[in-house]
């Protein structure tokens, strides 16, 4: 089973259609706007030193779902010039999970695999690279995809699966990761 995971804020957009086009039956599709995450705040940084004081939302169980999965997808949005901050709330609350559980870590990397959707490279030629930064993969191009919307004259409200050569790019990321 793999788990595809769409960060955007936006239901039924790009990511969203895009983790239903790439799934298959057996996987496991979430959107973590539905997932109920504290993001890291009002602390004493427990988390560093035992468990999270939060540890009893969903991001901790959304880890544990991860470490089962055969590969995971995860479909990341840029806003203003970053990832969605639902990318950030489930990054920073990473931490806790990973130092309990630090095997999974290595793990992960192995089976992780990210498709960004932006405006264009040449607009925003750091998105992808702090996927790159963040997740030490052995072969980037391998594990991160990215797909401009303006490459296609795509507007806001148009949907990225309208174009044949996304996916074609889509099968072709998702068939190499045999």
């Amino acid at each position: 089973m793999n788990i595809i995971v769409s960060f955007s804020g936006r239901r039924d957009g790009n990511c969203d259609t895009i983790a239903k086009y790439i799934s298959s039956k057996e996987d496991l599709v979430l959107f973590m706007r539905e997932i109920s995450t504290q993001p890291c705040a009002d602390c004493d940084y427990e988390c560093m030193s035992g468990q999270c004081k939060y540890h009893g939302d969903g991001i901790y169980a959304f880890f544990e779902k991860c470490a089962l999965a055969d590969k995971i997808f995860f479909i990341v949005p840029m806003y203003c010039g970053n990832p969605s901050s639902l990318y950030f709330i489930m990054n920073e609350r990473c931490q806790e999970y990973f130092m309990q559980n630090e095997s999974h870590w290595e793990k992960m990397l192995k089976k992780l695999y990210m498709i960004g959707i932006y405006g264009s490279e040449e607009n925003d030629p750091d998105f992808l690279n702090c996927f790159a930064r963040q997740y030490p993969f052995k072969n980037v191009e391998k594990h991160i995809l990215g797909l401009e919307r303006h490459k296609y004259n795509q507007k806001i409200n148009d949907f990225l699966l309208d174009v044949d050569e996304v996916k074609v790019k889509l099968n072709e990321f998702i068939s190499g990761q045999d």
